[in-house]
């Protein structure tokens, strides 16, 4: 939770679903200007702390209707946690937590994807923060593909959801002022120029 990077979530999205008679073969990347990676710290903690990060990026690899084969990364530049508050941020960046300076990025790796409904999948995979790797599950909220016939782009609004125990990862500082749960709040626009012709054809005639 790098300054544009390039081709590496979560988040942690998946598009499957909505016309899952459809087969695309496509690379799909997040549009950063309608993405946002948001976390909320419980309040049970004396503290409540509101914050995002503003630097990340990510793709989806694969076939996106075949869940076998879908590989899902995405990284985040710690130093870029943002709350509004120069003292949070100072905070958050020190060593007590993210620890910026030695660990810069957070990165997610997919292992599996299970489809609930149309609408509905749960993404699993591998998450490293302050140089610890452990499994996460994320619950994915998928819309109907759409498809520009002038720019012969197709989009998927998804949204993510899930809660992070920070003291798995080693993040046990300030625990008498913050709650251990963090709950992580993502919405994203997926996006393709990649698919190929003949699918584009089955996308537009299954509106």
């Amino acid at each position: 939770m790098m300054s544009k990077i390039k081709n590496t979530l979560a988040m942690m999205t998946v598009i499957i679903g909505a016309s899952s008679n459809l087969a695309f073969a496509a690379d799909w990347q997040f549009d950063l200007n309608k993405t946002q990676i948001n976390f909320t710290t419980p309040p049970t903690g004396m503290t409540q702390v509101n914050g995002r990060f503003n630097q990340f990026d990510g793709q989806i690899k694969g076939d996106v209707f075949d869940q076998k084969n879908i590989q899902i990364n995405f990284v985040a530049e710690s130093n870029s946690v943002s709350t509004g508050s120069r003292i949070h941020d100072g905070v958050l960046k020190g060593s007590s937590l993210f620890n910026v300076e030695k660990y810069p990025t957070l990165n997610f790796k997919s292992t599996s994807v299970t489809q609930i409904d149309p609408a509905h999948v749960i993404v699993q995979g591998d998450l490293t923060m302050l140089g610890v790797t452990k499994p996460i599950k994320t619950n994915v909220t998928l819309e109907k593909p759409q498809f520009d016939p002038i720019t012969k782009v197709v989009s998927i609004n998804a949204s993510a959801d899930l809660v992070i125990r920070r003291s798995k990862w080693g993040m046990t500082g300030y625990s008498s002022f913050v709650g251990n749960d963090i709950a992580v709040h993502t919405t994203g626009l997926l996006i393709s120029n990649n698919v190929k012709p003949e699918d584009l054809a089955k996308l537009s005639k299954a509106k």
